[in-house]
């Protein structure tokens, strides 16, 4: 189902790429520098959390986080760059992004997706600990964590695949084919283009609903139900600890120095946690409304949309300030690990500076050796000349010198 409208032209603002107003400043002034620091601060978490001394479960589970919430930022860049004039209109661009704006965005779905449920396994994992100390301190199969991300990115997967088939997007040529435009209906859109019919099924229609529905339930929802009932069970079980630990330094600070010592260090462990469900589930919250709202009415709120969508960025970009702040033992990790690079990174420049001037030394020493060499053949040489003469003529006279001689000689 494609056209060509060579006769006509557009003009700028009906080829501009985003919404209304709120959007395209949204993302073209907002969005680039949240993404960018979002990214590196993910990157960060990574490198800390994925070190040899931090592994632990809700660890891994907080790096498969992270992992999922920088392939999301990335996934937000075609979008930033379709409000930038020079991608604007630029046929290449808009031909890629029009084609592929609708998986991108179903992409973005999957890895947030992923993140909400790797938020939950954390707070499960944390809430586990907490009520069961030997729980804390036991240690996992090496294949169950496998399986258990394994089984949260491909049930989101599942869920969420479905996104690509949700809209058919038309892609028209106008202006010669100099231009391109396109528009995008959901399947089951009761108008279809040209005042035609709509051409797929209603049983696919009612599949792509279902679908739907239980994307919101299941990825939207619950998620955030079952986060706010673990986040609150979290903060009663900080409380009642802390009221344990102040018993047990009062009365047994003697007898239970080390276990009271390690209780500390859940106690920090498990608020950072929760400083990460609260953040995570104030910024997702009003997402879900939304959603839930728009399926009840039937009704698109692009600008509510998009604030929502806004604060689910934020929140991904957040996580790196939620631990650094939340985590003394994090702040000090990632400065040590810092410094241990940038040592390395000084001696390996060192090292080739070194190595740099030892070659430059060895081959000034190659390249003037041979003068050397030949200036001390070009003084030699007399000497030898005259040494070979003096022998000769020891050779002759030496009888004579010696007053050696036979008769009959003078």
């Amino acid at each position: 189902m494609s056209a060509n409208f060579s006769h006509l032209c557009l003009t700028d603002e009906q080829q501009r790429m985003s919404g209304t107003t709120l959007e395209y400043n949204l993302q073209r002034y907002f969005y680039p520098a949240l993404a960018i620091f979002g990214i590196l601060g993910n990157v960060l978490n990574l490198t800390v959390l994925l070190n040899r001394s931090m592994r632990s479960r809700a660890n891994s589970f907080l790096a498969v986080l992270a992992f999922a919430d920088i392939i999301f930022l990335f996934l937000l860049f075609p979008n930033i760059l379709a409000n930038y004039s020079f991608f604007t209109f630029n046929w290449y661009f808009r031909w890629f992004y029009l084609h592929s704006k609708v998986h991108l965005i179903s992409l973005a779905n999957w890895c947030s997706s992923v993140a909400h449920w790797c938020v939950i396994a954390v707070c499960a994992d944390r809430l586990l600990g907490i009520q069961n100390p030997l729980y804390a301190r036991a240690t996992w199969r090496w294949w169950k964590l496998p399986l258990v991300t394994t089984v949260i990115v491909f049930t989101c997967g599942l869920l969420t695949c479905y996104q690509h088939f949700e809209y058919f997007c038309l892609v028209r040529s106008y202006c010669r084919e100099t231009q391109l435009y396109s528009r995008c209906l959901p399947v089951n859109a009761e108008k279809w283009f040209g005042h035609r019919p709509n051409p797929f099924s209603s049983r696919y229609q009612s599949f792509i609903a279902m679908c739907k529905l239980a994307h919101i339930f299941l990825m939207i929802i619950l998620p955030i139900i079952l986060l706010l009932f673990l986040n609150l069970t979290l903060l009663w079980a900080l409380r009642k600890r802390q009221k344990h630990l102040s018993i047990g330094k009062d009365f047994n600070a003697d007898r239970r120095q080390n276990d009271v010592h390690m209780q500390k260090t859940e106690h920090r462990v498990t608020l950072t946690v929760t400083f990460i469900v609260t953040m995570f589930t104030l910024t997702n919250g009003p997402s879900a409304l939304v959603h839930l709202v728009m399926y009840a009415t039937h009704e698109e709120l692009y600008d509510l949309t998009m604030i929502s969508s806004t604060l689910v960025i934020c929140g991904k970009a957040s996580n790196f300030i939620l631990f650094c702040l939340g985590s003394k033992h994090f702040r000090l990790r990632l400065l040590k690990l810092t410094r241990k690079k940038i040592n390395r990174k000084i001696d390996s420049i060192t090292g080739s500076l070194v190595h740099t001037t030892k070659l430059s030394t060895a081959s000034s020493r190659r390249t003037s050796m041979p003068v050397q060499e030949k200036k001390r053949s070009s003084s030699c040489a007399p000497l030898v000349a005259k040494n070979r003469a003096l022998s000769t003529v020891e050779t002759i006279y030496q009888p004579l010198l010696n007053g050696t001689h036979r008769k009959g000689d003078l």
